[in-house]
Parts: C-alpha cells; structure tokens; sequence
C-alpha cells in the first residue's frame, strides 16, 4: 500500500519541493554568510544579482527533475530522493568550490575585475550544470524507479513551465551581461545591479508568459530551458538595428528600441519554442 500511494504522487511533487528547499537552503547559507562577515555586511547583499544567480540553480534543478521523472517515473521514496538530492548537491557545489578556488586565485593575479567576472559566471554555470548532472540521476535512484508512463495535468505544465522559465530566463540573462562586460565598457556598482535587475525583468516576461500560454504536453520544462536559452540571441539580435544605426537613431530612440527588445524578446522565444514543441509532439 505505500508503494502504491507513493507512485501515485503527483508527478510535480518532488520537482517542485526539491527547487523550493534548494531555494531556501541556498538563501539561508547565503544570509548567515553575510551577517557573520564584517567585509559582506559592509558591501551590502546584493538580492537582485544573487536571485538571478539562484535563479540558475532553481530553473536546471526543476527542469533536469521533471526529465528524471518522465525517464524513471515518479520516485516510490520521494522523500528519500529529495533528501538525497540536496545531500548530493550541496556537499558536491562545496567540493566543487574548494577546488575553484586556487583557479580563481590565480586567475585574479592576471586578470581585470571584469574579467574575473566572467570567468566566475562562466564556471558557476558549469558547476551547477556538472553537479546536478551528477547528484540527480544518483538521488533517483537511491529513491526508487516508479511507474511509467507519466502523466502531467494542465496545472503543473503552467506551474513548472513558469517556474523553469522564470528562474533560467532571469540567470542566463544575467550570465550573458557578465560574461559581454568582459568585453565591453560595463563595470561593477550600479551598473552591476542594472544587469541583475534587467535580468530579473526578462526572466519575469518570460515566466509570465509560460503561465499564460503553457505547452499542451509534457511537464513544460524542457521548453522553457530551450527558451530561456533563445531569448538573449533574440534580444542581441533586436537590438542590433538601434545598437548599429549610427546618427539615424537618437538616444531616446534607442533606449525605446532596447526596452522593447528586453520586453518581447522572451515572449516571442517561448511562443516560438511552445509551437515548434506542439508540432515534434503531434508529429
């Protein structure tokens, strides 16, 4: 019988609750961290910049979950996966740190501050894509393979699509702005906290458009991480016109086209991946 009731778990259960404690475990290590230490506490927390960069995390967590879930079924120990999914994760980002940190020191000595950024962003995207590729195959297994196939309702498609679409949408976006501040005339202060925040709006327009128009099969998150990946080319590539018109456009004309850019960029990315998802499934 508990067998039973455990496989009959909503498909979105452990997706859903193992993003939720990531996100809490995460924010709570990184509050203590910043008021044990008098040099975070004098630079201020950053809540913007670290949502977008959690927001990574959340979105690969969630979305890898739901394919471990469609591949495996729903675990029979759920709560056994989840506890052995943040176990794994944790204890492996930390191992992953400590052995980061003689490169970064390194790269520190021969390198801007600018670039140093990027190169952190570049690999804390690495890591999280490296660990969870590692930790969540290992905690399905520790909790059980269940019963296949899986079936997702309307509901958890337009919650999980949002959650993935908003969490990648806000973190590649702010990983795109770091890593072209390498190269460009970006810098750090106020002009760091207006990526975060540009990121935090496109993840937002994306996130609010997978809850209104959801895929129609599926769990919805391998669409919203194509997505989330599309939308900066969409946004590059709408604003070259502004970005290269020279004298033709003026600076308000400019900021306008931008603002529209970062605005529809995201819908049409997932508008674009929702029908290209419909018609792979029909076919």
């Amino acid at each position: 019988m508990p067998t039973a009731l455990a496989e009959n778990r909503s498909p979105a259960f452990v997706p859903l609750a193992l993003s939720t404690l990531v996100f809490v475990l995460s924010g709570a290590f990184v509050l203590v961290a910043a008021l044990s230490s008098p040099a975070a506490q004098g630079t201020g927390l950053n809540v913007a910049q670290w949502l977008c960069s959690i927001g990574s995390l959340i979105g690969f967590v969630a979305a890898l979950a739901c394919v471990l879930t469609d591949r495996r079924g729903v675990p029979v120990r759920p709560w056994a996966c989840i506890l052995a999914a943040l176990v794994l994760i944790f204890g492996l980002g930390v191992a992953w740190s400590l052995l980061q940190t003689p490169l970064m020191q390194s790269l520190a000595q021969r390198s801007g501050a600018q670039t140093l950024g990027a190169w952190a962003a570049g690999l804390g995207a690495l890591k999280v894509v490296a660990v969870n590729l590692v930790a969540l195959p290992l905690a399905w297994w520790l909790g059980g393979r269940g019963a296949l196939p899986v079936v997702w309702t309307s509901r958890q498609r337009r919650a999980i699509g949002a959650l993935v679409a908003l969490s990648l949408g806000a973190g590649v976006a702010l990983l795109v702005q770091t890593a072209a501040a390498a190269f460009t005339a970006l810098g750090e202060g106020e002009q760091r906290a207006g990526m975060s925040v540009v990121g935090l709006a496109v993840g937002a327009v994306h996130g609010l458009t997978a809850l209104i128009a959801p895929v129609r099969r599926g769990s919805g998150a391998l669409p919203a991480l194509w997505s989330s990946l599309l939308t900066p080319a969409l946004i590059v590539l709408a604003s070259l016109p502004a970005m290269l018109g020279g004298e033709h456009w003026e600076l308000a004309a400019r900021v306008i086209a931008v603002a529209l850019a970062l605005l529809l960029a995201p819908v049409a990315s997932w508008l674009l991946v929702r029908w290209l998802h419909g018609r792979s499934t029909r076919a």
